[in-house]
């Protein structure tokens, strides 16, 4: 048991931001975009509240964002059917955009259902039924966002959607549904996650990912290996990767392939992507591992994200030059 313990004390699981690229490439010209809400509701408004929030705290700034609504309602679009022509290109000069997000339809379906059941206790040796009563609440929302050009076009069309199920029990129907809390907050609150889920369609951002190194022999034989992971577990990539190489003439067999695995984990948090892709390469023809086999693929997908989000950013980033860190 105390063996078992000691490995996986051993184990070094690295946690770390990357930036995944947008689902849909928007124009790279598009750098400055209104946004707008034809709904007007109290879940359309939180709707876009979670859009701009996540898009203030993002680290990669794909757009600069201006709250174009006065301009809208000062356009006097009629509410069904989209926004003409004539009328994006006044939005965009007014706003000085060259797109806009419209949050074009907003729907939500929810339903409210109290259940009564019965249940059974033994209190000092007798048996007694009491009723229990259980409100539960289902909501489904849908929100449709058109991202405009100036000219009229529409770069995307999409509906995100979200819903959510409560339950809470209580002695009377009106219990339960206290105990519940109020139906609008919780619709309020998944209306928050649909700005949310559309920024990550068409926005660079970044997620949470952890990758699990080689630690090396615990023997004399691994002291420089190990060594090397400790650099890497105080993101001292740089150290970590000359540690590596100045060694790897030591390092043979499958401890060769491990260094390999750790070396594309280094170039991974160092952004070189084809050096990623290499050394998981050479470790997985060494290692020939289900490890080794699914840490190439995701080198390979690492470099097409890389590639993508390149492309995504090419004009973004000389527009955008703020820094949210």
């Amino acid at each position: 048991m105390w063996l078992l313990t000691l490995l996986m004390a051993c184990r070094s699981t690295i946690h770390m931001k990357v930036t995944v690229p947008a689902e849909v490439s928007i124009e790279s010209a598009i750098t400055k975009i209104a946004i707008v809400d034809r709904v007007d509701s109290e879940y359309s408004k939180k709707a876009i509240d979670g859009f701009l929030n996540i898009a203030q705290s993002a680290d990669t700034v794909r757009f600069q964002i201006v709250d174009a609504q006065q301009i809208y309602e000062d356009l006097a679009v009629p509410v069904n059917g989209p926004i003409s022509n004539e009328a994006m290109k006044t939005l965009c000069t007014k706003a000085k955009v060259k797109g806009a997000l419209v949050l074009h339809r907003f729907k939500n379906d929810s339903d409210m259902d109290v259940d009564k059941s019965t249940r059974t206790v033994t209190e000092d040796g007798k048996v007694k039924v009491y009723s229990i009563y259980t409100a539960e609440y289902t909501s489904e929302l849908q929100a449709d966002w058109r991202f405009r050009g100036c000219d009229g076009q529409t770069y995307d069309s999409y509906v995100s959607l979200n819903s959510g199920n409560w339950s809470a029990e209580g002695d009377t129907p009106g219990d339960a549904k206290s105990n519940l809390g109020a139906p609008k907050d919780l619709d309020i609150e998944l209306s928050d996650e649909l700005g949310e889920s559309y920024f990550r369609r068409i926005a660079p951002n970044e997620e949470e990912v952890y990758r699990v190194p080689y630690a090396g022999p615990l023997r004399p034989k691994g002291k420089r290996f190990r060594a090397a992971v400790s650099l890497m577990k105080e993101d001292k990539w740089h150290k970590a990767k000359k540690m590596f190489v100045n060694n790897m003439d030591g390092f043979t067999g499958k401890l060769e392939g491990k260094a390999y695995y750790d070396l594309a984990i280094i170039h991974e948090n160092l952004g070189d992507f084809e050096q990623m892709v290499s050394y998981a390469k050479k470790a997985d023809g060494i290692l020939q591992s289900r490890k080794s086999e699914g840490y190439l693929e995701i080198a390979k997908k690492r470099r097409n994200a890389q590639r993508k989000l390149q492309k995504q950013m090419n004009k973004a980033e000389d527009v955008n030059s703020q820094d949210n860190h």
